[in-house]
Formats: C-alpha cells, sequence, structure tokens
C-alpha cells in the first residue's frame, strides 16, 4: 500500500510471466474471448475497501469502507444503510483502517462475523460480532470480542488485514510484513513472528484464554518455537485472497516490491506450511539472495507479471475471485477474475493463460460475490460499488 491504497496495495505490466499449471475443468475459455464491463449501483460509498455477501440468500451486499463502518446495500436500490460503526476504534490513516469482513458459513442461525481493523497503536486487530438477528438492520458494537492481535509497530503500510472462511470451516487471515522496505526485520520468513504471513484458527470455539482454537492440522499445531496460527508463510502483503466456491482452492494475491506481482494457489486439502518465498523471491524474480540459504523448497506462483512503468504506483494486484455464478456461467464457470489497483485493468486467467478483458474501476481496490457468485468491485478513490457483466464473442 502507499497513499491511500496506493499502499493499501502497491501495478500491472503486460502479463510477463505466467507459471502454468493445468487449467480444471471447465475452465476452457479462451480469456482473450471475453469482454467485462463495470457499472457503478448505489450510492457514494466512503472509501470502500471490500465487498463480500453473507451467503444467506437475502442477497444483501456489505461495503466495507477504510474509514470504519461497514453499510448494508441491496441490489437494485439506491441507498445504503450503516451495518456496524466502529470509526471511532479505527485509526484509518494511510493503509490503515477498516479492512475485512467475513461472515461465518452458518450466519443464518449463529450469526457471527468477524473484522479485521487497525487500531490506534496500528496493530491488525480481528474482532467477532453478533447480529441480534440474521437480517437486522445494524449490529450493536457491544457484542463485539476481540480474537486476535497481530503487532505492527513500525511502519503504517502492508497491514494486509483479508479474512475468509475455507470450506474446511476454518478462518484464513492475512498478515502484512509489518511495512517498509524490503521487511527489514525478515518478519515474513521468520515463522516465530504472525507477520507476512496467512493465518489459520478455528474462530468457532474457543480454547482456554484464547478466544479461537489451533486447528490441530496447522502446520506448526505443536511446535514449541513456530507461531502455532500460522498456515503459510514467506508473503510481503497478501492483501487481497479468496476461496473457490466450487473446488475450495485458495488465491493468494501478494502485492510485490517493486518489480513483480504475483498470485499464489494452494488446493484444499493441503497441510499448509508452504512458504511463498519473499523476501528471498518477489513473484519469480530473486529479491534479497542473502535471505535465500537455506529455506529449501519454495511455492512458486501460479500467476507473475511485470510492473509497467510510467503509472504512479508500478503495480499492486488485487486479487480476485473463481466465477461460480449462473448468469455467464457458459463461458465464464472456472476462471479467476483479478486485477491491478495501479495499471487500472482487470485480468481472467483460465490456468494457462491470462488476458486483459477490461478497464478496471478506476481506484479499483477489492473484488466481492453476491449470495450467488456474481461478481462485485469497489473502488477506494472513486468511492463506488461496481457490478460486473461480461460478453463472449
Amino acid at each position: 500500500m502507499r497513499p491511500r491504497i496506493r499502499a493499501l496495495l502497491a501495478v500491472l505490466a503486460p502479463l510477463a510471466l505466467l507459471t502454468a499449471v493445468a487449467p480444471e475443468a471447465g475452465a476452457v475459455t479462451d480469456p482473450a474471448t471475453v469482454t467485462l464491463t463495470w457499472t457503478a449501483r448505489g450510492p457514494a460509498f466512503t472509501q470502500p475497501v471490500a465487498v463480500t455477501s453473507a451467503r444467506d440468500g437475502s442477497g444483501r451486499l456489505f461495503v466495507v469502507e477504510q474509514t470504519g463502518t461497514i453499510k448494508r446495500f441491496m441490489p437494485g436500490g439506491s441507498t445504503a444503510s450503516t451495518y456496524l460503526d466502529i470509526h471511532t476504534a479505527v485509526n484509518s490513516a494511510g493503509e490503515r483502517g477498516l479492512l475485512g469482513l467475513a461472515f461465518s458459513p452458518n450466519f443464518k442461525n449463529d450469526r457471527y462475523f468477524w473484522v479485521s481493523y487497525t487500531p490506534a497503536d496500528g496493530r491488525l486487530r480481528v474482532r467477532r460480532f453478533t447480529a441480534s438477528a440474521s437480517t437486522p438492520n445494524t449490529v450493536s458494537t457491544s457484542t463485539g470480542v476481540t480474537v486476535l492481535d497481530v503487532p505492527h509497530p513500525d511502519n503504517s503500510n502492508h497491514n494486509a488485514g483479508q479474512l475468509a472462511f475455507g470450506r474446511d470451516g476454518l478462518l484464513y487471515i492475512g498478515t502484512g510484513d509489518g511495512g517498509g522496505a524490503g521487511d527489514a526485520p525478515n518478519n515474513a520468513l521468520n515463522v516465530r513472528s504472525l507477520s507476512g504471513k496467512i493465518l489459520r484458527i478455528d474462530a468457532k470455539h474457543w480454547c482456554g484464554s484464547l478466544k479461537y482454537c489451533i486447528p490441530s492440522s496447522n502446520p506448526f499445531a505443536t511446535s514449541t518455537t513456530a507461531r502455532r496460527q500460522i498456515w503459510a508463510y514467506g508473503l510481503r502483503n497478501p492483501w487481497k485472497f479468496s476461496v473457490d466456491r466450487g473446488n475450495g482452492m485458495l488465491y493468494i494475491a501478494d502485492v510485490g516490491q517493486g518489480a513483480q506481482e504475483e498470485v499464489d494457489r494452494v488446493a484444499y486439502g493441503h497441510a499448509g506450511g508452504m512458504n511463498f518465498g519473499w523476501s528471498c523471491k518477489e513473484g519469480t524474480l530473486t529479491y534479497n539472495a542473502a535471505r535465500c540459504s537455506g529455506l529449501g523448497a519454495l511455492w512458486g506462483p501460479s500467476i507473475a507479471y511485470n510492473h509497467k512503468s510510467g503509472f504512479d504506483c508500478g503495480g499492486a494486484v488485487i486479487g480476485g475471485y473463481v466465477y461460480r455464478g449462473s448468469t455467464y456461467s457458459p463461458f465464464l464457470n472456472g476462471l479467476y477474475i483479478y486485477g491491478d489497483y495501479c495499471y487500472g485493468r482487470v485480468f481472467l486467467w483460465n490456468g494457462t493463460k491470462s488476458n486483459t478483458v477490461s478497464t478496471g474501476p478506476a481506484g479499483l481496490s477489492g473484488f466481492g460475490e453476491s449470495d450467488t457468485g456474481e461478481i462485485w468491485a469497489v473502488s477506494v478513490t472513486g468511492n463506488q460499488l461496481f457490478q460486473m457483466s461480461a460478453a463472449h464473442s
């Protein structure tokens, strides 16, 4: 991230490098034959950085505003109302703010949801709230319970903050490397630090003094030296990641330093423990050779592309979603949609080939899915929510 989100993210160039993996069944459309269109919907928002649904059949969308509020919006409407307001607890300067939202997979019954944000001291805080019913107009801040804090004392950038439940019912949490440039403290490769990681916790249960449990399947679950919450490490700023609702695959978009952006894929059921390599590697490139010694096998990116010169920030990948909706399923099913904040483009990837398919919303800051798997996007500088439509030639 840079000024406001140039920071949140850090774009694109011609897709210079692609590490091929076998495409899944159904993901066969040539991305070059698809055109995407983005149409602004609803009112203006205030620095929206995420949009999601509760997947409860209500059709509602929830827009996360970096300043500390979550707005509730019904597609087809013209207004949005405040669902949760924690702005007095949120430090939203620069890249900080209210950053993530994840509803329980069983929200309709248990009414839990989790948010991530940066309080006054800059740490990343994960907090659980409870709705009074599955479809209330607002949620009381008094229901909040702090689940996890990740220290972030030195810099204001690289806070990550994405939250998502996996097919395994566990909560995945993205954390940045601690900010600055080059990960000077080497947090990302250090398994004694929670920074520069994907964490995984059982958020539905409490164990002892913890407001969560450590899954026994975590790679460091029984370690006495590594942090037991860690599922994967070696990440710079995984601003956005998503879970494919079709097969459970995890797509992690990691914002690069000065040369490359990357997207990493991990299949559902993987034991974890993978090292994505930062700051030894940046994408497919060596960034700091001195940190490459003794690392063992690194998990290479599925997508990597070079920064493009001439833009105010060379590159900042915005991770998206594999399309699983019904409206455009004949030609979009199984294709991964992602974008870049700096370069202002949206791309499709079918497992072997990636193409620019549209100009993205100016200031693209995040993608989201509706209840039924249709794709939406938000713009942190344009302060708008956008609905995706598609055409196939």
